[in-house]
């Protein structure tokens, strides 16, 4: 998201306003006026153009690169590139075929190589996550739980071998980010478990992961480490309904509108997103929470 992308950037010692547009300047005469750059940094809602989004991408890269190292990082492209081939009849032979070769890779790394051993490991934790779905669409209940398992396995190896890396490299540690997002694949794992044809948020075992793996203090985690992240905060109020939990919904909606007042609007919409409240997702927290009474108290207290 972009205007996660420049709040990061912003966030940098030393990046005022100036140092940004200068930043800018170097990567593209042309450049993106403040007015523009101030506009997208306040904007949730605002559909970057292909310009900015070039710009923003660029910069975004040269001061956040992967943590991992580039030769193995690459292989994550690879496969990003793969899904998005046209080449459906191989698809799943090329899957196969870099998944052995990453599993090939993984015995030869150092013992202390705990990030090499990590990006291998999000890489077939990605390939075994993206046959779940395909399983499941078949109905193929047997290859869903193993592909999910693997997937799991793959997810919490990561998360265990980047604790040991940021525990052992406290001056090159991974970010709360990165962390997040492989605890999120790891939810994702059970809903994507579910056929479209009988698809339901409130299944029971989703449900019980997320409860149960303390997924909304993950939430809560990610949000202090970037304070920006109203994505993050979304799927924290959306989860907090779906458990119908009052506490964890009023919890995650004040940390939503901290990040930007526009979300006191349920009608709101950020970039690329629907409205909280035309989604299922959230109906709970609407009806027995976020009410028009206690959105009223909450827009006073914004005003205050």
């Amino acid at each position: 998201m972009i205007y996660n992308k420049i709040h990061r950037l912003k966030q940098q010692p030393g990046w005022d306003w100036q140092h940004f547009q200068d930043e800018i300047d170097s990567v593209d005469s042309d450049g993106i006026s403040l007015k523009l750059l101030q506009n997208y940094y306040r904007s949730p809602h605002k559909k970057p153009t292909l310009h900015v989004m070039q710009i923003i991408e660029f910069l975004h890269g040269e001061c956040f690169p992967s943590p991992f190292p580039e030769e193995l990082d690459r292989l994550m492209h690879v496969y990003r590139e793969l899904k998005m081939s046209r080449r459906f009849l191989t698809k799943e032979k090329d899957a196969q075929d870099l998944g052995r070769h990453a599993e090939q890779i993984l015995p030869t790394l150092k013992e202390a190589d705990n990030l090499g051993k990590a990006c291998l490991h999000w890489l077939l934790g990605n390939i075994e996550f993206d046959r779940i779905a395909a399983h499941a669409e078949r109905h193929d209940k047997d290859n869903v739980e193993i592909s999910k398992q693997a997937a799991l396995l793959h997810y919490q190896t990561v998360l265990d071998l980047l604790t040991q890396h940021n525990g052992s490299h406290p001056e090159n540690v991974v970010s709360e980010q990165h962390i997040y997002r492989a605890q999120y694949n790891m939810v994702a794992c059970y809903l994507n478990a579910i056929p479209d044809d009988a698809y339901s948020s409130h299944d029971a075992a989703s449900l019980q992961y997320v409860r149960e793996s303390g997924y909304l203090e993950h939430c809560r985690g990610a949000i202090t480490a970037e304070p920006f992240q109203w994505s993050i905060a979304r799927n924290g109020l959306r989860f907090s309904s779906l458990l119908e939990d009052k506490n964890e919904v009023k919890c995650f909606f004040s940390l939503l509108i901290a990040i930007h007042p526009r979300f006191v609007d349920l009608s709101y919409e950020p970039y690329n997103q629907l409205a909280v409240s035309v989604m299922e997702d959230y109906q709970w927290a609407i009806k027995n929470v976020l009410t028009p009474a206690y959105l009223t108290q909450q827009k006073k207290v914004l005003k205050a």
